[in-house]
């Protein structure tokens, strides 16, 4: 431990280890030192203090990240038990410098990625010595480990070191058996580390030449040798190493940091795959056991299963036993889960998933405070996030509805309100930053019409790690969502979904954007050749022109695009019903609906009329899907586009006993498309369903009665109520005092049973 000179010690140590974690915390309190060398990019020195601030709350991560490209960018997350973040807080607490030693991230950012190996290039076949070095550069313990009978060198440090109390001079024992690895496998040292290791040992010098009397220098185990004895290694050996290094502009931030994120993405290599345990780990080392199985039984009840106290010691004393049987100092992860499977979760896994993602690898999202270093775009958010009030939703897991109450469960936003106008501009520009943090919901019938927004919210971890990512937008979150939407729309195709991002422009307070985005589609329609994608994107439009109005919004320039498109689409409307299976003729019926419902809103007759055209070119054409066809017919009878004995006789023909079952199933299904007052009040349409149903053989009804039952699945309860007790009350098609040979006693069984079948699929049980 201690170095070539009485005047510092080497601390090697395991990132992110609670073992590691205390016994530096005794070592620093033992030693006493004036100054503390840490392992860190030193170009982050200037906020590294930040970990001091009261309001801080673990886990955060620094991010080094190039200003030009911030794609290119280091994360180093600090967590409770982290060995670094616990020497910044003794030194904080007595007052003691701390300088980072490792080499700058302007350094390391500034080297190009490597290129990907061609695959016509030959591979050289390495020998078996260079095979263990890679090995060891990947994993650098894993011989150690291989040595004590472990496959993986994670586990290994996690039983000997990470679990063990005491044993003062581990620090000692470590950098001799480190040293003896590094002598006797020399390859497993890369340039890089070379280069890191220089800069550590120039930083070194530099201090030793300070007043500083006594200096612990902490750093991954790894290094501790090359920093422990200086006389091995030259000045001029190390300067020649740092000369001429290439460098970028860099910046430096923070973010807050989860306990999934840190298991994910096994910062520093160091395997933390159970976050949550190792904070448990580092509080209480020695009751380790005893109170991680009461959480989990705690965790269980909660849950609603049966899990007391007495199966708690019961899980205590089998995780012993286990750790005993395996010569472990204490009960380690390994051993808990197995006790508790057996005694707390009886045996169910599922109950010992819950208490893995609770207690082993945690939920627990870190906090920083106002004051904390970030980029500009997250503090332009925070402060957006102040000015709407929205503050105390942000980094708060879990759904909630924005300005719910008791009175109001489901919230609502007034957006003709100013400041809530701006929180719901705000949600949108995160939505389309691909931020998804909120999600608008239904209204309902009493509402405020377009000026109410219900907005559910549920935060992620993952979204400052995101928002770092856009940072390279703008700085601003205007102005970021702007270049970021403008980047997307280049590549999307579907009309549809540019129509769709115009309208969230909109939503958003993007104004400015929407001329570009319009140019867009205009460019895409007229290249398209697929008329489902205009139809599909024909209500967007309409109803970005409906937003626009209700906002003074000029959206003059999509009126004049939905002129151009719509006698394209009409023409092409027949065509495009050709030759498709039964999800696309869903696909279709669906856009047509719409695009019909829509056009009616615009009130402006010439384009209701070129709409009917193409409708009316669609019945003419037998060969059409018989969805659509259905449909097509009930739009025009509704329009009153076409007499009313035209309609029955297009009834008559459709379901004539001759034609396939399935395309009758089809055709019904769209004529009475959301519709049951058609048929209630249809006496014709009822009379010849009647029979048509009456006509089928059981396994013919049985195919057909997915698309029937399609049919009755958007009509309202109360309209399914009242067919219901028609067919109940007398035979369909007869009218009150009529007569009829088919009544209920004169039908055969076969025809009863279709008819009870007929009753169900309408929502009625048997």
């Amino acid at each position: 431990m201690a170095g070539s000179e009485s005047r510092y010690r080497v601390y090697g140590i395991r990132h992110h280890g609670p073992g590691s974690a205390r016994r530096l915390q005794a070592a620093l309190v033992d030693y006493d030192p004036k100054l503390i060398l840490l392992e860190a990019p030193a170009d982050a020195q200037s906020i590294i203090s930040d970990l001091l601030h009261p309001e801080l709350e673990l886990p955060v991560a620094l991010v080094l990240y190039q200003e030009a490209a911030i794609d290119r960018a280091s994360f180093l997350p600090f967590a409770e038990y982290s060995p670094e973040y616990q020497a910044i807080l003794w030194a904080g607490q007595q007052q003691v410098p701390v300088q980072l030693i490792d080499l700058p991230a302007k350094h390391y950012l500034a080297k190009a990625p490597e290129p990907e190996p061609s695959l016509f290039t030959p591979k050289a076949v390495p020998d078996d010595d260079e095979v263990l070095a890679a090995r060891m550069r990947r994993d650098p313990l894993l011989l150690a480990a291989e040595m004590a009978g472990y496959d993986d060198s994670e586990r290994w440090w996690d039983t000997t070191l990470e679990r063990t109390v005491g044993a003062e001079d581990t620090f000692d024992q470590l950098l001799q058996l480190i040293g003896d690895l590094r002598a006797a496998y020399p390859r497993a040292i890369d340039e890089e580390t070379e280069r890191r290791e220089a800069h550590m040992r120039q930083c070194l010098r530099k201090a030793l030449k300070s007043d500083a009397q006594r200096i612990a220098v902490v750093v991954g185990a790894w290094h501790g040798p090359a920093l422990a004895n200086l006389k091995p290694y030259s000045v001029g050996t190390d300067r020649a190493r740092l000369k001429g290094l290439a460098k970028v502009k860099v910046a430096s931030a923070w973010v807050p940091w989860s306990y999934p994120r840190l298991s994910r993405e096994r910062a520093y290599g160091a395997g933390v795959v159970s976050p949550a345990y190792y904070e448990l780990l580092f509080r209480s080392p020695a009751q380790c056991t005893e109170r991680w199985m009461v959480a989990a039984a705690q965790l269980l009840r909660e849950a609603g299963f049966d899990a007391g106290p007495a199966q708690a010691t019961d899980g205590v004393a089998l995780a012993r036993s286990l750790a005993a049987l395996r010569e472990l100092e204490l009960p380690g992860l390994e051993e808990l889960h197995q006790a508790a499977l057996s005694t707390l979760a009886n045996g169910q896994a599922e109950r010992l998933d819950l208490i893995r993602e609770k207690l082993s690898l945690g939920t627990r999202v870190g906090k920083l405070p106002p004051t904390a270093s970030t980029v500009p775009l997250m503090a332009d958010l925070r402060a957006e996030l102040k000015t709407t009030r929205l503050t105390k939703y942000w980094e708060t897991s879990g759904e909630q509805y924005l300005r719910a109450s008791k009175t109001k469960p489901r919230g609502g936003l007034d957006l003709r309100k100013s400041n809530q106008n701006r929180a719901s501009q705000l949600l949108h520009r995160l939505n389309l930053l691909d931020i998804h943090w909120g999600s608008t919901q239904e209204v309902g019938p009493h509402t405020l019409g377009s000026f109410k927004e219900i907005w559910l919210l549920e935060w992620e971890p993952d979204f400052n790690l995101l928002l770092l990512e856009r940072a390279a937008y703008g700085n601003t979150m205007a102005a970021a969502t702007t270049a970021y939407v403008s980047g997307q729309a280049k590549d999307i195709k579907s009309l549809a979904k540019l129509a769709q991002l115009i309208l969230d422009a909109l939503r958003a307070g993007l104004s400015d954007l929407v001329p570009e985005l319009l140019v867009n589609l205009r460019d895409r329609a007229v290249a398209t050749q697929d008329p489902i994608g205009l139809l599909a994107g024909l209500p967007t439009l309409i109803n970005t022109i409906k937003y626009g109005d209700s906002r003074k919004t000029d959206t003059s320039g999509l009126l004049l695009l939905i002129e151009e498109i719509l006698p394209r689409l009409s023409a092409n409307l027949s065509a495009a019903t050709l030759n498709i299976d039964d999800d696309q003729a869903e696909e279709m019926a669906h856009a047509m609906g719409l695009a019909h419902q829509s056009l009616a809103y615009l009130e402006i007759e010439e384009m209701e009329q070129i709409w009917l055209d193409g409708l009316k070119s669609l019945i003419a054409n037998r060969q059409v899907h018989d969805l659509c066809s259905g449909l097509a017919w009930r739009l025009l009878y509704d329009q009153q586009a076409i007499p009313e004995d035209e309609v029955e006789r297009a009834l008559s023909r459709s379901l004539s006993p001759g034609r396939p079952p399935q395309q009758v199933a089809f055709w019904i299904a769209g004529f009475l498309r959301a519709s049951g007052q058609l048929l209630l009040y249809h006496t014709t349409l009822r009379t010849l369903l009647h029979d048509w149903v009456s006509s089928l053989s059981w396994p013919i009804f049985e195919r057909v009665l997915p698309a029937l039952r399609r049919s009755f699945s958007d009509f309202r309860p109360s309209e399914r109520a009242e067919l219901l007790s028609l067919i109940k009350v007398k035979p369909i098609g007869v009218s009150n005092g009529e007569a009829h040979q088919s009544a209920v006693g004169d039908r055969t069984k076969e025809q009863e049973a279709l008819l009870v079948s007929l009753r169900d699929w309408m929502g009625e049980e048997r």
